[in-house]
């Protein structure tokens, strides 16, 4: 039955459709209820990766407004720096785009590391007002990387997110990301990374899926797409990813939290775009009408399409 409906799915992309509880986060942030905020994150286990609902506050277009007035209001609230901080890497990270730096243009740019600048601020008071803020630190590993700060200082960075989150699996895609070449790093480091994250963890741990997200990214390295799929197609490839699979979010022991949908569709997207049609059927039967875009959407800018034509090939 899962498998007829999974043609029939629509492709949901709102992180407050996977996590229910967002959807009242939503609201308050919304109605600009700064104690309503508050409470919801004092709600959470106290070593949490609190990271994806920080996102998603940051993604909330206009949120900067309510968030300036927390932080003046809030003088020592480490909570409401953290969430301006994000959301001013998200408006930055908007301004400049996805396009490659040679295509970003002086105006882009400027808007860029002004945005940066001022998160990269508001973040370091965060953390001085609270040295245990995991979801600060991890965003200062993307402020590291927009800002060229180098992999000892990103690196820095994740180590003290880590230390106060049980499984920092947001923190883990970020530094991922500063290991990789476009950003000055290579792949032996960005591979090496990820099996230390998959080998330190407890088996069932969200910690370490992002196996598939340094396959993904050594793929996206390509120039055409029958390149992406070529690599991702090779069997030695799909064996690294089965095997970090079962010890992640596919093993009896994993409970899906915050970030499951973003794991299960890195290693939907890079078995379907290999062609292991068997491998990505129960990430996909998991994820049921959910799908987080990264991975399909660097391939096509029609990915919703890709995810669809994946959902039949498992059907």
């Amino acid at each position: 039955m899962i498998l007829q409906l999974l043609q029939w799915w629509p492709v949901r992309t709102d992180a407050a459709a996977w996590h229910p509880d967002l959807a009242g986060l939503r609201r308050l942030v919304r109605a600009g209820d700064w104690a309503g905020v508050e409470a919801y994150f004092d709600g959470l286990p106290p070593r949490a990766d609190r990271s994806t609902a920080v996102l998603f506050v940051a993604n909330e277009r206009g949120a900067e407004h309510f968030l300036q007035r927390a932080v003046d209001a809030q003088r020592d609230s480490a909570l409401a720096r953290t969430l301006l901080g994000a959301r001013f890497i998200v408006i930055g990270w908007q301004a400049r785009t996805a396009a490659y730096a040679r295509n970003v243009s002086a105006a882009q740019w400027k808007v860029f590391g002004d945005y940066l600048g001022r998160a990269e601020r508001v973040l370091a008071d965060a953390v001085a007002i609270d040295p245990a803020n995991s979801a600060a630190w991890t965003e200062r590993i993307t402020t590291a990387r927009a800002l060229s700060l180098g992999p000892d200082e990103s690196r820095r960075r994740y180590e003290r997110a880590a230390e106060h989150c049980d499984t920092p699996y947001r923190a883990q895609v970020q530094l991922l990301q500063n290991l990789c070449p476009k950003w000055g790093g290579s792949f032996p480091e960005v591979h090496a990374f990820a099996e230390r994250c998959l080998t330190g963890a407890e088996p069932g741990s969200l910690s370490g899926a992002i196996a598939a997200n340094a396959q993904l990214e050594q793929a996206l390295q390509e120039d055409y797409v029958r390149d992406i799929r070529q690599y991702l197609a090779r069997a030695d490839v799909r064996r690294r990813l089965e095997a970090a699979a079962e010890r992640t979010v596919l093993h009896p022991d994993f409970a899906p939290g915050h970030g499951w949908v973003n794991a299960h569709s890195a290693f939907a997207a890079a078995f379907s775009l290999g062609g292991h049609i068997a491998a990505a059927r129960p990430h996909l039967q998991a994820l049921g009408p959910f799908v987080a875009p990264y991975g399909w959407e660097q391939v096509s800018a029609k990915w919703p399409d890709l995810v669809r034509q994946a959902r039949r090939d498992a059907r």
